[in-house]
């Protein structure tokens, strides 16, 4: 460094070592009571698994609307034409390992056929079942030359519905 430089540059002290930080906190829902105790046996009437369930309500379940752009998007991320990861929200990461298989696959072919068209679907109606927290779905993807089914299977995961199984036909 020039002397011309080091003569405008000053010592500086060094910091205070900061105080350890406490570890992170995550909330935790109460315990139901215990059905043994006796004090709390007429305050608390509801079963255990009851009180529990009341205080952890299924989401909302996604609509029609929802399961038909979920399957048309699972169908272009599989053609190829959208990343797999604008799914993420919506699938867990087996489902996110089968696609990208899946994809590979099907690039492989079309670069061995040297097949370079690209599919344009509709979604058509979506036909959904639902038993407790578990949704079973089908929504059927109109194409030019044909129809394609995408089964999809939801469930309750991390608060939130997510696709357990999806599988385009």
């Amino acid at each position: 460094m020039p002397p011309a430089l080091r003569a405008h540059l000053r010592p500086v002290a060094d910091p205070p070592p900061l105080a350890p930080s406490p570890p992170p906190l995550r909330p935790v829902p109460p315990l139901p009571p215990d059905p043994g105790d006796a004090a709390d046996a007429g305050a608390h009437a509801q079963e255990p698994a009851e009180a529990w369930e009341a205080q952890d309500p299924l989401p909302e379940p996604p609509g029609a609307g929802t399961l038909r752009t979920l399957a048309l998007i699972a169908f272009e991320a599989l053609e190829g034409v959208r990343a797999i990861a604008q799914l993420g929200p919506w699938i867990t990461t087996g489902v996110a390992q089968q696609l990208r298989e899946r994809r590979a696959a099907r690039t492989e072919l079309r670069t061995l056929t040297r097949d370079a068209r690209r599919t344009v679907a509709r979604p058509g109606r979506a036909h959904a079942v639902r038993d407790g927290g578990v949704i079973e779905a089908v929504v059927v993807l109109h194409a030019e030359a044909r129809a394609t089914a995408v089964a999809l299977r939801l469930e309750v995961v991390g608060g939130r519905w997510r696709a357990t199984d999806l599988v385009v036909l």
